[in-house]
């Protein structure tokens, strides 16, 4: 694509609200216990943010593919901005559970939609590194709000957290209004009435095994994020410090190698980079019960962190290369809300195991159901391609027609996925 402006907006403009929910997801369940939360009402939140995700993606993203993806951008933005101020103007704490509810929605609607537009805009051979660069945008606000919003909150308290999630909103919508070219989008064949994919709907191939491998990806890393902190206090006795910078570690060393593997994953068979990935992290997970301090600990979380990003950009190419078949909304949707459904899965297991096996078990759990996900994804490429090869299948048209700016790419995409 020669005009790169469209996908420097989308970078911006997700790295801002990214990093404005970022800055207050950190600390929205300290302010709710703050407003006399207590029980079932400070997990109500966190359970319907989830769910709207799970049920909404994949009919929204179906729905982007039949009347435009800027439409859909712009609304999840004002709802992003209208969420924003609601935070910053009651204190009451039913409406800040309806307010996270539509937060749900507008993430639904925003994630599934920016990432269909940077696929569609994006050729066949540098899909791998221009996913992982945008993919920087996202993970690089994830490292940063907790750190902002701590520092917001220490001067100005939660008013200054949401004033910051506030202005943040309205600069990307604006710099959305103005910026996002208007585009027609014209996708692949939907694999199911509506547009919506299903299972049921789909041929034995990458996608049922990109499915699989993300579910079982999500469960492990909401299994760890929900365990690890209890992990590093309890059982190894960190401070507070030593705890942060391993929790950081990981989601640092990914950003950092993004880009490069996003190159490589351009070089090298995709599938391959999926299966080592994701069956390198499952492995680490079942020794993190056996670090036995801060050393070890944090070389594990390092090492987790960069045989994640081996994984990331090829299979969110290989994810795009499906939109291609199926429709880049509805595929995108999809996988958002099976994404989504594991990392609901991931604590309730969690907490099962906890309280009947111990700690132990939740980890050697998160490594075994990531490397179950990794046997299913191979036994489904398996039946449906080689291995170490991406060979073409359909050439079904998917052009975006950017009138604003001039510009029209068009590709015939071969057959062959983030998190």
């Amino acid at each position: 694509m020669g005009d790169r402006a469209p996908l420097k907006t989308l970078f911006l403009v997700n790295f801002a609200v990214t990093l404005g929910f970022g800055i207050a997801d950190a600390f929205f369940p300290t302010y709710l216990f703050g407003l006399g939360a207590r029980g079932i009402m400070l997990g109500l939140p966190l359970v319907l943010y989830s769910l709207s995700k799970i049920i909404f993606s994949p009919v929204l993203g179906a729905c982007a593919d039949r009347i435009g993806y800027r439409r859909i951008v712009l609304a999840s933005l004002f709802l992003y901005l209208a969420v924003s101020v609601g935070y910053l103007c009651t204190h009451d704490v039913l409406q800040l559970i309806l307010l996270r509810l539509v937060q749900g929605v507008s993430c639904a609607m925003f994630r599934p939609v920016i990432l269909a537009m940077v696929g569609s805009a994006t050729g066949k051979e540098e899909r791998g590194r221009v996913m992982a660069t945008f993919d920087i945008s996202f993970y690089a606000p994830l490292g940063l709000g907790p750190l902002i919003g701590g520092a917001l909150k220490d001067a100005w308290g939660f008013t200054g957290i949401f004033v910051a999630v506030t202005l943040l909103s309205l600069a990307a919508f604006l710099f959305a209004l103005r910026r996002l070219p208007h585009a027609t989008v014209r996708s692949g064949r939907s694999a199911a009435p509506g547009g919506v994919v299903t299972l049921w709907g789909l041929q034995r191939g990458s996608y049922r095994g990109l499915l699989a491998f993300i579910f079982g990806r999500a469960c492990g890393i909401s299994l760890s994020g929900s365990f690890l902190p209890i992990l590093l206090s309890s059982k190894l006795g960190l401070s507070g410090l030593r705890s942060g910078l391993v929790l950081a570690s990981g989601t640092a060393a990914m950003t950092l190698l993004l880009r490069p593997m996003g190159i490589l994953s351009d070089r090298a068979p995709r599938p391959l980079l999926v299966l080592l990935g994701g069956g390198a992290v499952s492995l680490l997970y079942l020794l993190v019960p056996a670090a036995t301090g801060f050393g070890s600990m944090l070389v594990l979380a390092v090492a987790i962190g960069v045989f994640s990003v081996v994984s990331q950009p090829a299979s969110s190419a290989l994810l795009v290369e499906e939109g291609t078949r199926y429709g880049m909304g509805a595929t995108v949707g999809t996988f958002n809300a099976v994404l989504n459904a594991g990392f609901v899965a991931g604590p309730l297991l969690g907490a099962l195991l906890q309280g009947t096996l111990g700690l132990t078990a939740v980890f050697h759990a998160a490594g075994a159901v990531g490397l179950a996900a990794v046997a299913l994804f191979a036994a489904e490429l398996w039946g449906g391609m080689p291995l170490t090869a991406a060979a073409p299948l359909e050439h079904e048209e998917v052009a975006l027609v950017t009138t604003r700016a001039g510009v029209t790419c068009e590709s015939a995409p071969p057959f062959s996925h983030a998190a």
